[in-house]
């Protein structure tokens, strides 16, 4: 489908933009997640076994993708001292590298499958929950972790685990029953939730300790359980929800705890002071009620600020927090590496877990015309290629070159590459594997191509590979170096394909200059980089931070331009109205006054203007908004010189790229696709319903 999209009719540029709904992206629902407060990170699972980590620094945003394989299973996760480990029904305590993105500990664990695991205050020891009834105690050290003991086997599975302050006792959660364990004594206590007689099962499905010794627990029933853990009592009970409490987390303070499950409802249980005839007494009770989800809410986090990050099946992140009353929703997007594109070829390569496929967009014979009308297409989409791999592999990253002739992707960190000959007067598209990989290669985690025949990766090493491939050879022509302790998280190239800009994880911008080889390092910034860009023409480097401040860079100078010192030294309040992040910058070749950004919602279009010197309003017809400037106030300094058209979009935006000529590319999702392939929610009876 195209469309023609004016972003300022009267002096931006008029693109045609090929609507591409086709790519099959299919998010998985978050199971687990764990937030680390010395490094503002949070990792979260999903039901394929992906571990995301995404930066909450300033605006949340994806950082780090781990992709899973077809064994993975991660039930449970824990930050240690910016360290990251998991656990599922593998049966094993795993380690993840976050440089490398492999797993570089893997310690079995007594009692097979593992359900939750928990770290002690001090972060010293890791306790793991098992399917058999183990609790298993390890000590985290420097070279990774060394077991320590099992507790005495219980009957029935252990499903949560939470550790006391002091590390001397622990908690669990199982079916008909809460344990708390002392360390020291070497003894467990039973705390049963009804008659022995009981027909139905109560599941404790999570579980929490307080610094006074009060348990708390939520169970299959929808209650919330306040266990006195000297006595072995229920103190209080709340009945917060309908069906299952699934995740429940305890505030820094103590004063209350967040529980939610197959009801979706966050609900805060706070403690609270009462007077009675015989003094003050402490209850709990329900407090604010947070409908945010449509589905199961499977994980819950509660960071040292009081804000809230929940996930479950709707595959959605969200933040909560009040006062003020705040939520942000930060939909799932594909990691970097799943869509590539062919600039010279307009076409498409679609990376899904078991194949690729290559696309040629299709086009319109009419040119132009009205802003925010559909343009007939002439000349469909064309699939060209679907490469397969074998039935054990996952496919991890997929690049094209600008031609589309070379396609590489990855599998395990290991290259596979591919010569594509598109179909010409008559002929089939032909394709041809590159066999001969040189040893010297290294394993990589991300990849993108300079141009036709040359490919530059990130190795698991730390170092970025220059590959020349040709005919039936690939062969490493130079590696480049970031300084020691520093891995590789985005790279991007110019059209040339002569410099390279990388970010790593240090959060620094170093560009390369490959011909000439120079390096230069932008200025540090506080906020982490979302995304960086190369001009074609100007060679300037254009780099977008989490707080939405924009920084333009001349490396043959080594500093800033003028226009950004003059007109971006503020984020732009047009961008800040959103908590989502710009998420990839390209630029219009015949345009070089102009920016081209996007965000998981809309189009960004940065027009550099010295003389402006207002800022206006404008209103795009039917479902686009633009917005031209900023408005007064806190980042109108930016809007002096710098025009912003922001262009609304109905469907979530994968990626927006730059194409040949004036005509650009946008991958986007229908949020109510996703909805269709979820499961049922819990019904609820509404007031005035059916």
């Amino acid at each position: 489908m195209a469309e023609c999209v004016a972003c300022k009719q009267s002096s931006m540029a008029q693109y045609t933009i090929h609507n591409v709904r086709f790519f099959d992206f299919n998010p998985k629902a978050i199971h687990c997640m764990s937030y680390d407060d010395a490094t503002s990170r949070l990792a979260l699972s999903r039901t394929n076994g992906d571990i995301e980590i995404w930066n909450c620094w300033s605006r949340p945003f994806m950082q780090l993708f781990l992709p899973g394989d077809n064994d993975s299973s991660v039930e449970a996760m824990v930050w240690c001292q910016g360290r990251l480990f998991s656990a599922g029904l593998h049966g094993f305590l795993l380690e993840h590298n976050l440089a490398s993105r492999e797993v570089t500990l893997r310690t079995p664990i007594t009692g097979g499958p593992t359900w939750c695991l928990a770290l002690s205050k001090d972060k010293k020891k890791l306790a793991a929950g098992t399917e058999r009834g183990y609790v298993c105690i390890f000590d985290v050290v420097d070279s990774g972790v060394m077991y320590d003991r099992a507790l005495e086997k219980q009957e029935g599975r252990i499903l949560h685990i939470a550790w006391h302050i002091s590390g001397d006792y622990i908690v669990t959660g199982s079916v008909n029953c809460v344990r708390v364990w002392s360390l020291k004594e070497g003894r467990v206590a039973r705390c049963g939730l009804g008659a022995a007689d009981r027909k139905d099962e109560v599941i404790v499905w999570c579980v929490g300790i307080l610094d006074d010794m009060t348990l708390v627990s939520g169970d299959s029933s929808g209650r919330v359980c306040f266990w006195n853990a000297e006595l072995g009592t229920v103190t209080h009970s709340v009945h917060t929800h309908k069906a299952d409490i699934l995740a429940l987390t305890v505030c820094p303070d103590q004063k209350s705890v967040y529980v939610a499950g197959v009801d979706p409802t966050i609900v805060q249980v706070s403690r609270v002071e009462t007077g009675t005839k015989k003094g003050k007494v402490e209850m709990w009770v329900k407090g604010i009620q947070r409908s945010i989800h449509t589905h199961d809410v499977r994980a819950l986090v509660v960071t040292a600020t009081d804000r809230v990050y929940s996930g479950g099946v709707d595959t959605i992140l969200t933040l909560s927090y009040f006062p003020p009353r705040t939520v942000c929703k930060f939909p799932a997007l594909p990691p970097l590496g799943s869509i590539s594109v062919a600039r010279e070829a307009e076409s498409l390569l679609l990376q899904y877990s078991d194949h690729v496929e290559l696309w040629r967009l299709g086009a319109s014979s009419k040119k132009g015309g009205k802003s925010g009308t559909f343009l007939p297409v002439t000349k469909d989409r064309v699939k060209l290629l679907e490469l397969q791999g074998k039935d054990d592999e996952v496919i991890q990253w997929c690049a094209v070159s600008p031609k589309a002739r070379w396609i590489a992707y990855l599998v395990q960190g290991s290259l596979r590459i591919y010569h594509f000959t598109p179909p010409a007067s008559g002929k089939q598209p032909r394709v041809q594997r590159v066999k001969e990989v040189s040893q010297e290669i290294k394993k990589s985690h991300q990849m993108l191509w300079l141009s036709e025949g040359k490919l530059v990766s990130a190795a698991v090493t730390g170092a970025i590979q220059i590959i020349n491939v040709s005919g039936s050879k690939a062969e490493l022509e130079k590696e480049l170096t970031l300084s020691p302790g520093h891995s590789v998280l985005q790279m991007t190239c110019d059209l040339e394909g002569k410099m390279l800009a990388v970010v790593d994880s240090k959060n620094i911008i170093t560009i390369f200059d490959i011909e000439k080889e120079t390096i230069s390092v932008l200025p540090g910034h506080s906020s982490p980089c979302t995304a960086v860009g190369i001009h074609p023409l100007t060679k300037e480097v254009v780099a977008v931070y989490a707080d939405m401040s924009i920084k333009e860079y001349d490396p043959s100078k080594q500093c800033y331009t003028a226009f950004c010192r003059q007109h971006l030294n503020e984020p732009s309040s047009e961008l800040a109205k959103k908590h989502s992040v710009i998420l990839r910058v390209s630029f219009d070749p015949d345009r070089p006054d102009l920016i081209l950004l996007h965000n998981e919602s809309a189009f960004v279009v940065v027009q550099k203007d010295k003389k402006a010197a207002d800022v206006s309003q404008e209103k795009a017809p039917k479902v686009k908004k633009v917005t031209s400037g900023s408005s007064p106030g806190k980042g109108a300094k930016a809007g002096i010189g710098a025009k912003f058209s922001v262009i609304r979009r109905p469907n979530q935006v994968l990626l927006f790229s730059q194409m040949k000529g004036e005509a650009v590319v946008s991958v986007e999702l229908n949020p109510l696709q996703v909805m269709d392939r979820l499961p049922s929610p819990l019904k609820v009876k509404k007031y005035g319903g059916t």
